[in-house]
């Protein structure tokens, strides 16, 4: 008798920006540029492309995804949120794909201009960890450079 064993694949989620359905995933130490934060405050705007996380049904195409995103300035978190109304999108080439999200920066410490600009050339790391309907999850962090320009 010979048993095959089949192996299940690790979820994935890769950190990445876009328009309309495209997906382009960040690089290590890029220069990104701060947004409006719709949890208050500013941060970076970022989309989420996944692999083996349920994304919905041919019927349903999408599925509720939960999303922690975290700023690490100097190893210690900035700020956290968790965004628990967020979507994840099938894409024809089966992976999923969530956007409008935004990793923020503390509203109570980066809340004028001054601050903001403070964060000008600084390396942030950014953290984010999406979780399926069925509790399945993926991670990735991303160093990147902000630009206050």
């Amino acid at each position: 008798m010979i048993l095959a064993l089949l192996a299940c694949a690790e979820p994935t989620l890769t950190i990445g920006y876009g328009v309309a359905g495209d997906f382009i995933p960040y690089v290590e130490g890029e220069v990104v540029t701060m947004t409006t934060a719709p949890q208050g405050g500013f941060g970076v705007p970022i989309r989420a492309s996944t692999t083996d996380l349920f994304c919905g049904t041919d019927e349903q195409p999408n599925a509720p995804f939960e999303v922690l995103l975290e700023t690490r300035i100097d190893g210690e978190v900035s700020a956290s949120f968790v965004n628990d109304t967020a979507v994840l999108y099938c894409q024809d080439d089966e992976t999923g794909l969530v956007w409008d999200l935004v990793v923020g920066f503390d509203s109570s410490v980066y809340n004028d201009v001054d601050a903001l600009v403070s964060l000008h050339g600084q390396e942030v790391e950014m953290y984010v960890v999406g979780t399926d309907f069925y509790g399945d999850s993926a991670e990735a962090t991303l160093l990147v450079e902000i630009s206050a320009e």
